[in-house]
């Protein structure tokens, strides 16, 4: 190499070398307040690193990798940029001692990278990649929250239940998640494609299987390939067709069949749940807090309402919110539907992106004495949502064969919109 080409592979070298250590010093400059955690720093070292199209296959899925990757379009002049350093460095500190890397991705500059992991143009998410399978994180941007989902994720896509304690795990998500139970042959072909099926939705579908007799029997499974799926808040669950047995069958039945008709909104799934449907839904939102007479009167209905709508599920989406999990959100969701989320459990056809909605007039219901008027509030709130599912109910204010809203109700308070209802 002559003396032009060594001078510029050193002014290469220093120009790298400088930006590394502008970044180790704007990291260690970065302040992180983590409230009610007395004892909780951040120590000031930077435990993330760039990935691009080059080095992001050989890393992430290298043999024993645990990787974090943050895929994003925040430049460091953005003023989202510090809560993102503060949440992703505080996450790695505690986690890379337990064997993960973390990573970052610039969703605008790597296009390609961004379309092989199938992230859209704009989002932030998150991608975990653990002994080859790939997990998306729905959750809220919460050290907190996310470092417990991550400890929870499980070894393997499929529990095998062969004792209580595994049986528990499987009764214990009855209304958390979408569940799915197969019965199979020990080291069969079958279990081999089911728990290759089960890869594909790892953090957002719990998959189970049985493989010997007496389990089965105790789970309601009547024959060997026999495989269940249950929703949340129904009783009844959806039978895979005999002809399903591969990945590809096991993953186009569960792609058609996983979208519950009501499911609760959590730290979790917020992110996942919290989003317009698609273009054939409705979404109805329900605020109920749980630990008030009304809210449980209204919880117990919509759990029987949800159960007997179970046909219309992936066009009817009912997501359960206690509004006492999410205090931080309760004012927000006031002023952006106009309503009163504190005077009692409130009921709507909504649009998220609109932030608009019609809501349903609670006063049809009895919920002082909900056991006593159990079949008129059945009735009520059945007839609503039919003329929801029929379209005489409607957010398209386009559709001129629709009738006249009824008129707003005054405002509650102020800076509140007025709630329609019917």
């Amino acid at each position: 190499m002559d003396l032009g080409g060594r001078l510029f592979l050193a002014v290469a070298t220093l120009l790298v070398a400088l930006s590394a250590v502008n970044a180790a010093l704007k990291t260690a400059d970065l302040e992180c307040m983590f409230l009610g955690y007395p004892d909780l720093e951040y120590d000031g070292f930077d435990r993330t690193e760039v990935l691009t199209e080059k080095n992001f296959n050989k890393t992430v899925f290298a043999e024993d990798a645990k990787s974090v990757v943050f895929f994003n379009d925040v430049e460091e002049d953005d003023s989202e940029f510090d809560q993102y350093e503060c949440f992703l460095q505080l996450s790695a500190q505690v986690m890379t001692k337990r064997g993960y890397n973390f990573y970052t991705v610039n969703t605008t500059k790597e296009v390609r990278l961004r379309q092989q992991e199938e992230v859209d143009k704009g989002e932030d998410t998150i991608h975990v990649y653990k002994d080859g399978y790939q997990i998306e994180y729905h959750g809220v941007r919460d050290p907190e929250t996310f470092v417990s989902w991550l400890m929870d994720i499980p070894d393997d896509p499929v529990t095998i239940i062969n004792d209580q304690f595994d049986l528990e795990e499987f009764e214990d998500l009855e209304d958390d998640a979408v569940r799915i139970i197969g019965y199979f042959e020990p080291g069969s072909a079958a279990l081999k494609e089911f728990e290759e099926a089960a890869e594909e939705t790892m953090g957002e579908i719990e998959f189970f299987a049985v493989v010997t007799s007496s389990w089965a029997r105790k789970l309601g499974l009547k024959r060997v390939g026999e495989v269940q799926m249950f929703h949340p808040f129904e009783d009844d669950p959806l039978y895979a067709p005999t002809s399903v047995d591969t990945e590809e069958e096991f993953e186009d039945w569960v792609e058609k069949h996983k979208e519950p008709v009501m499911q609760k909104l959590t730290l979790q799934n917020y992110f996942n749940v919290w989003k317009d449907p698609e273009e054939d839904e409705k979404l109805i939102l329900a605020f109920c807090d749980e630990e008030t007479r009304e809210g449980r009167a209204m919880f117990n209905l919509l759990k029987k309402i949800a159960d007997e709508n179970s046909e219309h599920a992936g066009t009817l989406e009912i997501v359960l919110i206690d509004p006492d999990e999410f205090p931080l959100m309760v004012d927000v969701w006031e002023d952006m539907f106009g309503i009163d989320i504190e005077e009692g459990p409130q009921l709507g056809l909504v649009d998220v992106s609109e932030k608009e909605g019609i809501w349903f007039d609670i006063s049809q219901l009895n919920l002082d004495d909900p056991r006593k008027h159990t079949d008129s509030n059945l009735e009520a709130l059945q007839t609503w949502v039919d003329q929801i599912m029929a379209g005489s109910i409607s957010l398209d204010d386009d559709d001129d064969d629709e009738p006249e809203p009824p008129k707003a109700a005054p405002p509650k308070a102020a800076n509140k919109k007025a709630k329609k209802e019917l």
